[in-house]
């Protein structure tokens, strides 16, 4: 499959997609992203089982957003791609939430921990308030089948997400970029890298640095990226 105007289409996400967005993200998402990829988060059920728990949740946000989309197959129906966004007024009760997760397995613990520490690292509305965007939109995640990448429908979805969001008078977009791949699509849409937090930098429960990056990922940090609209 090619992906062009006559065999995919972008679609809105409504409350009947959850199960099927959260089915998506769990076999498409967990292996490709690189910190749940490096955790080896797919080998272990339970860490599948408590993902889903993050992924609803933060599905759920992302109906409240324009911005967030799919891409669907035109005739097997299939989703092809998803874009996550949210509204940074909800920033706060999405931090409170993953500060209450009490997950079992380590693993997504230490997945939790990191994000945490990173969001704590960055400081965020700081740097928001630091360049003038009072409403952007977060672009939460980026997922396309890996068998379908490098056929445009990442930057498909991201036209859409900066579209929408311009529409629903949001002032710029701001995302966070966990690899290569993902960093070279946002530097089309959020040209400026304002902070990175070093992977190495976070030690876990047992004091050691449980994120660890593996060739052919190249990326040693998350960056976080904005862009303001003119």
């Amino acid at each position: 499959m090619t992906t062009n105007r006559q065999q995919f289409q972008v679609e809105p996400v409504r409350d009947s997609n959850i199960d099927e967005l959260v089915q998506f993200l769990i076999d498409n998402f967990i292996q490709t992203e690189a910190i749940l990829a490096s955790l080896k988060m797919e080998e272990d059920q339970l860490c599948v089982k408590e993902l889903t728990v993050m992924f609803r949740d933060l599905v759920q946000d992302s109906l409240q957003c324009s911005s967030t989309c799919v891409i669907r197959d035109v005739n097997t129906r299939e989703i092809d791609g998803v874009a996550m966004a949210c509204k940074t007024s909800i920033f706060d009760k999405q931090i409170d939430r993953l500060c209450a997760y009490e997950f079992k397995e380590q693993r997504v613990r230490d997945a939790v921990e990191f994000l945490k520490y990173v969001f704590n690292k960055l400081d965020v509305m700081y740097y928001l308030n630091e360049h003038h965007l009072s409403k952007p939109v977060f672009v939460a995640l980026v997922c396309v089948r890996k068998e379908l990448w490098g056929r445009g429908i990442g930057t498909t979805l991201m036209n859409h997400v900066k579209s929408a969001a311009r529409s629903d008078n949001s002032d710029g977009l701001i995302s966070l970029c966990s690899n290569e791949r993902g960093h070279k699509l946002m530097t089309q849409y959020c040209q400026t890298d304002f902070a990175a937090v070093r992977y190495d930098a976070f030690k876990g429960e047992h004091l050691r640095p449980p994120i660890v990056m593996h060739p052919p990922e190249t990326f040693n940090s998350v960056y976080a990226m904005l862009s303001k609209f003119p």
